[in-house]
C-alpha cells in the first residue's frame, strides 16, 4: 500500500507493480498528482544538469552519504531511464530539464496512464488516519471509508507545503505513530520577512550576490523585493539554512552585493567623472531607481545632492552599502507560500539502499517526508522520483 499519490508515491507504485506485486495507492485528494500540476510554475522542472549534493539540505548528519547510496553517482541516468519507460521525454534549457511539452500535465498523464496499465488500484479521496502493525507482520491501513491489509507500506505523503494542493502534517503523524523520529518541520523554498521596512521597494528586481552572515551559504542571482521582505530564487535557496538558524533562535542577517563586478576604485572614478550630476541620477546608472533611493535614505543622504558636494567618506560609505547591504530576517513565509517542507523523518532510521525503516520491517519512507530538501531547479522532484523507485525496487515478498 502506497500512501500518497505524488511523484514519489506514483514512482514507487509503478516500480513495485512491474515486479508483479499487487499494489494500491491511497491519496487524500480527488485526483492523483495534484501537486505535480503546479510544479515549476506548471512546466514541471524534472531535474538539473548539476547534481552536486550541495544543492540538498538536511538536519541529519549523514546527508551526503545517504544521498550517494539513495541516488547513486549519476542520478540523471536512472531518472531519465525511468521517465522514458513511462513515455516522458525531456528537454534541456539552461541546465534545467523539463518535459518536452513544457507542461506538467504531460508528466501527470504519463504517470497515471502507466498506473492504469499496471492495474494498480487507486483510492482517491481517501485520507489515511492510522496504521497498525500486528504480530503477524501485517499492516492495517485505516482510511476514511475503508481498511487495507497489506505486507508493505510506503509512506509518500509529502510535506505541509501548499495546503490548498493537499499538503498536511498527516504523513508525519503516521510516521510518529510508527515510532519514526522526526526533525522539526519548517517552510523552505520561500520568501523572508525582514526587520527593515522595504515596502517602497516592492516589485524591484536586481541581480546581485547574497550571503548569510557568519556562514558559508552564498547565492548569486536575482533578488525580488516584496511588500513584506525578500523573495526570488536566490532567497528561496537560502531559506532552508535561514529557517534552520531561526529555529535555533539565532539572529539571521543576509548581506547583499549589488555591485558584484565592481571595485571601489572603479566606482569612485565613475562618480568623479560625473561630479556635476546629482548622486541619485548617477547611482541609477548601476541600480534600479527605487533601490538607489533606498540606499541613499539608509545613509541619510539627500537624493539631489551633487557629487562634488559629497565628502570622500560619504562616497566610500555609499560604495560599501552597495557592496554589503544588510537585511535582518525576522521569519520565513508560511507553508502555503513555501514550495517544500524542510525537516522530516530522520535519515539515520532509514536504510538508503532500500528506503526501509531499520526498526520496522516492511515500512518504507520516500520523498518529501524525509529530512531532505533541495534547492530550486528540479532537485526535489528528482529526489522524490528516485527515492520512490528505490523503495519499489527493494520490496520483496
Amino acid at each position: 500500500c502506497v500512501i500518497g499519490g505524488g511523484a514519489a508515491g506514483l514512482s514507487a507504485a509503478i516500480t513495485a507493480a512491474r515486479k508483479g506485486l499487487r499494489v494500491c495507492i491511497c491519496d487524500k485528494n480527488k485526483k492523483m498528482g495534484k501537486k505535480l500540476y503546479a510544479t515549476g510554475n506548471g512546466r514541471c522542472n524534472l531535474a538539473n544538469q548539476d547534481m552536486s549534493f550541495s544543492h540538498y539540505h538536511s538536519d541529519s548528519e549523514q546527508k551526503d552519504a545517504f544521498l550517494l547510496q539513495c541516488l547513486g553517482e549519476h542520478p540523471n541516468d536512472k531518472l531519465f531511464s525511468f521517465l522514458h519507460s513511462i513515455g516522458i521525454q525531456e528537454y534541456s534549457l539552461n541546465g534545467y530539464y523539463y518535459p518536452r511539452s513544457m507542461q506538467a500535465s504531460s508528466v501527470v498523464w504519463a504517470f497515471l496512464d502507466c498506473i492504469r496499465s499496471l492495474s494498480i488500484e487507486m483510492f482517491d479521496n481517501m485520507e489515511v488516519t492510522g496504521i497498525k502493525y500486528d504480530e503477524t507482520a501485517i499492516y492495517h491501513v485505516v482510511g476514511t471509508d475503508k481498511k487495507i491489509i497489506c505486507k508493505h507500506v510506503i509512506l509518500a505523503c509529502g510535506g505541509k507545503s501548499y495546503k490548498s494542493l493537499g499538503g498536511s502534517e498527516q504523513g508525519y503523524n503516521l510516521a510518529k505513530e510508527l515510532h519514526l523520529p522526526i526533525h522539526k518541520l519548517r517552510p523552505a523554498l520561500c520568501g523572508c520577512f525582514t526587520k527593515e521596512h522595504v515596502e517602497p521597494l516592492k516589485g524591484v528586481r536586481v541581480s546581485c550576490c547574497a550571503g548569510i552572515c557568519d556562514s558559508d551559504f552564498m547565492q548569486n542571482g536575482e533578488l525580488q523585493f516584496t511588500d513584506y521582505g525578500l523573495s526570488g530564487i536566490m532567497m528561496f535557496n537560502l531559506s532552508s539554512e535561514i529557517g534552520r538558524q531561526l529555529q535555533a533562535n539565532q539572529e539571521v542577517t543576509v548581506a547583499f552585493d549589488f555591485l558584484p563586478d565592481m571595485e571601489e576604485e572603479e566606482f569612485l572614478s565613475f562618480l568623479k567623472d560625473n561630479s556635476h550630476r546629482c548622486i541619485y541620477a548617477c547611482l541609477n546608472s548601476y541600480l534600479p531607481d527605487k533601490l538607489a533611493l533606498y540606499l541613499l535614505s539608509r545613509l541619510g543622504l539627500e537624493r539631489k545632492i551633487s557629487i562634488d558636494n559629497m565628502s570622500t567618506n560619504q562616497l566610500s560609505d555609499l560604495f560599501h552599502i552597495c557592496k554589503t547591504c544588510m537585511f535582518t530576517i525576522e521569519k520565513l513565509n508560511d507553508y502555503e507560500q513555501a514550495q517544500v517542507t524542510a525537516g522530516g523523518v530522520n535519515l539515520s532510521c532509514i536504510n538508503p539502499n532500500t528506503m526501509e525503516a531499520y526498526h520496522q520491517p516492511g515500512l518504507f519512507v520516500v520523498g518529501e517526508m524525509l529530512d531532505v530538501d533541495g534547492d530550486c531547479g528540479g532537485y526535489n522532484l528528482t529526489f522524490a522520483i528516485l527515492s520512490g523507485l528505490k523503495a519499489g525496487e527493494c520490496i520483496t515478498c
